[in-house]
C-alpha cells in the first residue's frame, strides 16, 4: 500500500469514529422559556427593524450588552 492510499485509509477510519451530534434548536421555545410571546417579539423586530436579541432584551428590561453577556455565560456553563 503506498503512502497516499494509507493516508486515505486512515482518514476514513477517523471519520467513522467522529460522531456528529445535531442539536435541534427552536428560537420560539427559548423565547417562551423566558416568559415572552414569540409572536409579539417577532412583530416588535419587524416594527423597529432591530435584531431579535435587541427585542428580547428590551422586553426583559435588560441592556442588549448585558443580555448578550448573560447568554454567553449561560452557554459556556453548559459545555
Amino acid at each position: 500500500m503506498n503512502l497516499e492510499n494509507r493516508l486515505n485509509h486512515l482518514e476514513l477510519k477517523i471519520r467513522a469514529t467522529i460522531l456528529v451530534v445535531e442539536v435541534s434548536f427552536n428560537t420560539d421555545n427559548c423565547i417562551k422559556k423566558l416568559g415572552l410571546d414569540p409572536t409579539g417579539i417577532r412583530e416588535s423586530v419587524c416594527g423597529t427593524r432591530s435584531s431579535l436579541a435587541e427585542a428580547i432584551s428590551a422586553a426583559l428590561g435588560i441592556e442588549p450588552r448585558e443580555f448578550a453577556r448573560q447568554i454567553k455565560a449561560r452557554a459556556n456553563c453548559g459545555r
